[in-house]
């Protein structure tokens, strides 16, 4: 048996020349490479000027050997800052050897670069300036506005914090700013990040003074409220906007704990860092969660999609663990990232994010103890555990390709029945005017579709003498093969190809037909038709089976955002065939809380039930279901049934509808079930009406099934019917690719998809008229038949 943790945490062995135990060491990932450089020594105390990397792909370690033109690697260091520009590593400062004070220690200033390309190091000239930064050690340091590196606070040679912030241009290598930083911030105890343009900024940003004056008195009432009116005013009308700007800085969220016995935390937001009129936000008391982050030491920070993640090692008398946390960046809540009980032992000490792969790399050693390493301060290299962090709604954003004004324009080209050329024949057998070229150019497999779908023809032309043209008012030019004779040049056969078939059917639903035209159109999701539920599963088995790594992106991130109970069935069986384990992973917790959930409600409906018999009444049992007590489907738990197909399509118009709660794929908002129609949103299986050759017409289901034989509702909106229904024939009981067999959460409670579903203990189930001699079950078709087989695409 294999929990769910189990599958988002996985650790494995490093192998090659592995990195000695470090302390102080930079850690950095750059593609799929880890840098480590640098540190002192655990068994020796000394201090080196290694580069050790790591290939991310089979967690080989090599120490790499600058070529012998490179410059002269940096001095021996520890608690330095290494930070990625342009795929290069600035290395500023940190502690390092002295050949004048006493105890041969001093800290540094210098800027020394890492070129990946040519693994070689240069020292760039830095010009002399009044701002350069004073020498310091365990400082913060990150990249900001594309061209500056960001010096923040750090220790001196005495261990005082510097309370200031400097700037390096790093086109012109020029100190350029320093700004006055009244806060104890170090790596200690802070980190320091940008995020991407286009990211979310905290929602209290964009409010009045009275909105956020409300929420703060929400939030603490017992603050002061001249105090609250301090810390909020001059920069949210400023910067307000920089929801919807992608082209203006992202600030610096600067982020501090403190005070470990009685935790505090705080979050800084500096804008425009290298104006002389940047300012600071407080966002601290903004901060929102069921729980929140403990005292963490060392922490590190970084972004991912709108998500700050932090990580960090956290001691207390009763337990020593590795925790994750994720800070939703638009609303300030955290949430924690649970990896199960593998940080509960041996030593983990140092995280880094893979972006590409939105993971976390956290580097340790299984088998010690991590209150040993943490008095060393020591880091070892021998294991990684990756943790996936899009299980937990954490990843990276699909990133915008095309202005909004060329979309419209996609869209008005598929609405312009002059310029197109083909025609594509949906299931319904209706026909959609498209242009051949356009679907070529984008879609690879219909372009190779096309390659045999041309038929060439060839013509002979008459054998020609070149003959020179002259004009009479021209004068006759020298010619110097005069006395050649001329011969003829042979004959040219001209070519011209022309489309044998001008249609094609292509076995599908109009909606979804329409839905990936207008993707391949727009190279976007921006319609409310494609913002559907069963729209979007069909068009992520779509993009893998035809391989548009484009569109799975586009239609795992929306599938991500409207995930909840009664689209959890749905999205997890969406997921599985599509191998997409992550966003299965998140759909199946989704299902276990909602059963969860229904488990407590029939527990307290049955302690209810007791209760009132033992007062001597009698109270018959409830018909309505779940929903019942709700009057209504909306509440979490409500039921939702019957996830098919409008079964009556109507044509759609190509053009973007109403503004989309997914118009912009960078700012997700959450899915709203009550906003759109149940013929229009209706979640159909993936392996029901829409794939399954054997699928009944669907306008064969207008009439009703009698009363005894309605489906009835699972708790996870899934039908059940009876062997003479014409419904479609229900999931088939297979093993979910990217699972193990056996999975189930952290308290050992499985789900397995081909479960009967369960109805609440006091309900009593419809009735059945008499058992019918049960039919013979067909012979289920091959997996490629059933789901729709490139191939049975056909031209007419």
């Amino acid at each position: 048996m294999q929990s769910i943790s189990g599958i988002i945490t996985q650790v494995r062995n490093t192998t090659g020349e592995v990195p000695p135990p470090l302390v102080g060491a930079s850690v950095t990932v750059v593609g799929d490479r880890v840098f480590v450089f640098a540190g002192r020594l655990v068994t020796s105390r000394k201090m080196t000027n290694h580069m050790y990397v790591l290939d991310i792909g089979d967690l080989t370690w090599t120490r790499h050997i600058p070529p012998p033109d490179s410059d002269k690697p940096p001095k021996a260091r520890y608690f330095h800052s290494a930070s990625v520009h342009n795929n290069t590593i600035v290395v500023f400062g940190g502690m390092g050897y002295s050949r004048v004070s006493g105890d041969g220690l001093c800290v540094l200033d210098d800027i020394s670069i890492f070129d990946i390309d040519t693994m070689s190091w240069r020292r760039p000239e830095i010009k002399p300036s009044l701002f350069a930064p004073r020498p310091r050690y365990a400082h913060l340091a990150c990249i900001a506005e594309d061209n500056k590196l960001i010096i923040i606070g750090g220790q001196d040679m005495n261990n005082n914090y510097l309370g200031e912030i400097n700037i390096l241009d790093l086109d012109t290598w020029e100190w350029v700013q320093v700004k006055e930083l009244d806060k104890h911030v170090g790596a200690y105890r802070s980190i320091a990040i940008t995020t991407p343009p286009g990211t979310r900024l905290p929602a209290v940003l964009n409010m009045n003074d009275q909105q956020q004056q409300q929420q703060q008195q929400g939030l603490d009432a017992v603050d002061n409220k001249e105090a609250q009116q301090q810390r909020r005013a001059s920069m949210v009308r400023q910067y307000g906007q920089l929801l919807q700007n992608t082209q203006e800085p992202t600030p610096i969220y600067l982020y501090t704990n403190y005070n470990f016995a009685d935790v505090k935390r705080e979050l800084q937001l500096i804008f425009s860092p290298s104006s002389p009129s940047s300012t600071i936000e407080d966002c601290s008391s903004y901060m929102t969660g069921s729980v929140m982050p403990p005292g963490l030491r060392f922490p590190t920070g970084h972004t991912l999609g709108h998500h700050l993640v932090l990580a960090g090692t956290y001691l207390s008398p009763q337990s020593h663990a590795y925790t994750i946390w994720a800070l939703n960046l638009g609303t300030l809540t955290w949430s924690r990232i649970e990896t199960g009980s593998v940080f509960g032992t041996g030593s983990w000490n140092k995280g880094v994010l893979h972006a590409d792969s939105n993971r976390l790399l956290v580097f340790g050693h299984r088998s010690r103890n991590l209150l040993e390493d943490y008095n060393h301060r020591q880091v070892n290299f021998d294991h990684v555990a990756t943790v996936d962090l899009e299980a937990f709604g954490v990843y990276n954003l699909p990133k915008p390709t095309c202005s909004s004004l060329a979309q419209e324009m996609g869209l008005s080209l598929l609405n312009e029945p002059s310029v197109s050329d083909f025609r594509i024949i949906t299931r319904e057998r209706q026909s959609i005017a498209v242009n051949s070229a356009v679907l070529s150019q984008r879609w690879p497999y219909f372009a190779e579709l096309m390659k045999t779908n041309r038929d060439i023809t060839t013509t002979e032309t008459a054998s020609t003498t070149p003959t020179q043209q002259s004009n009479s008012n021209d004068a006759p030019m020298p010619d110097d093969n005069e006395s050649q004779p001329e011969t003829p040049q042979p004959q040219q056969p001209l070519q011209r190809s022309a489309i044998k078939s001008h249609s094609m059917m292509f076995p599908y639903p109009h909606a979804v037909v329409v839905a990936l035209l207008q993707y391949i159109y727009t190279d976007n999701l921006l319609t409310a038709q494609q913002y559907q539920p069963h729209v979007l599963s069909q068009l992520l088995l779509l993009a893998d089976m035809y391989n548009l790594t484009r569109l799975r992106e586009l239609t795992t991130h929306a599938l991500h955002q409207m995930l909840n109970m009664s689209t959890a069935p749905l999205i997890f069986e969406t997921a599985a065939l599509s191998h997409q384990t992550s966003l299965q992973i998140r759909a199946l917790k989704m299902m276990i809380a909602a059963k969860k959930m229904i488990q407590q409600q029939q527990q307290q409906q049955r302690l209810t039930a007791t209760n009132t018999n033992n007062d001597g009444r009698q109270r018959l049992p409830s018909s309505a279901g779940l929903v019942s007590n709700n009057g209504g489907g909306d509440s979490p738990t409500s039921v939702t049934s019957g996830y098919m197909p409008n079964p009556s399509p109507q044509r759609q118009h190509f053009s973007s509808s109403a503004s989309s709660p997914y118009a912009d794929s960078r700012t997700p908002s959450m899915y709203e079930p009550g906003n759109h129609s149940p013929s229009s949103s209706s979640a159909a299986s993936p392996t029901l009406s829409t794939y399954r050759a054997r699928t009944p017409s669907l306008t064969n289901r207008s009439n009703p099934l009698p009363q005894q034989q309605q489906p009835r509702s699972s708790p996870f909106g899934t039908t059940r019917s009876t062997g003479s229904s014409t419904s479609p024939p229900g999931t088939p009981r297979q093993l979910p690719m990217g699972l193990p067999q056996h999975v189930m959460d952290t308290d050992d409670l499985s789900v397995s998809q081909g479960a009967t579903p369960t109805f609440p203990l006091d309900q009593p189930p419809p009735s059945t008229p008499a058992p019918k001699a049960k039919e013979k079950t067909k012979k289920k078709k091959p997996f490629l038949e059933a789901f729709g087989s490139k191939f049975s695409m056909s031209f007419q």
